[in-house]
């Protein structure tokens, strides 16, 4: 478990990360430590507010990308727009934007993990990078949804890192408690660093 990950004082200059719902979450946070590090920062969402509130703390390094529809509507398009660019993290924050619903349950969580590969399987590879998704982890023992969607991200993470460890990609499930979602950033951040990649896919549950 990293509980006070140790970050460089710098990324190399063609670091690379994307955040998926970069508005939610511990997505500003992230985008804005990243970007002070030196990171190339690609932010995508859905609400226009708040990518632009994301883009706002680093315009220089940090692109705004609007994405719309459910978790694999929204990435179809990027599919061949992305194609082999290294990228070398993939922050998922999709879960914190999760309501229930058809559009954005369970299911749709699982089948938005699997369009992601889609769309930046060949960036990943090329960047030895990591896909890192992020959770709030429930303090109520019956919130069985919540509970659920960790269970099935982790699984779900589980197999893809079995496919594709060979490639060098490396698949995290990364739970913070829950009214606390910026206690992930720099750990996420860490391991979109080369220190990270020394880290083998798998859960870290963060205090």
């Amino acid at each position: 478990m990293i509980q006070s990950p140790v970050l460089p004082d710098s990324l190399a200059d063609d670091a690379t990360f994307a955040i998926l719902s970069a508005g939610q979450g511990p997505g500003p946070a992230f985008a804005e430590r990243a970007a002070t590090l030196g990171a190339n920062v690609v932010a995508m969402d859905g609400n226009p507010a708040a990518l632009a509130k994301v883009v706002g703390l680093s315009p220089a390094k940090i692109e705004g990308l609007a994405v719309l529809g459910n978790p694999v509507a929204r990435l179809e398009p990027l599919r061949k727009a992305w194609g082999a660019s290294p990228l070398h993290l993939l922050l998922n924050l999709t879960p914190f934007e999760a309501n229930g619903t058809a559009d954005n349950g369970i299911d749709a969580q699982i089948r938005g993990l699997s369009a992601s590969m889609r769309a930046f399987g060949h960036g990943l590879a090329a960047g030895q990078g990591a896909v890192v998704t992020v959770l709030p982890r429930p303090t109520e023992p019956l919130a069985l949804n919540a509970r659920g969607l960790i269970a099935a991200i982790e699984a779900a993470n589980k197999a893809l890192a079995e496919v594709f460890a060979a490639r060098g990609i490396r698949f995290y499930t990364l739970t913070v408690p829950e009214g606390q979602p910026d206690a992930a950033a720099d750990t996420a951040l860490f391991l979109g660093t080369k220190a990270g990649r020394r880290l083998r896919s798998g859960r870290i549950d963060l205090d």
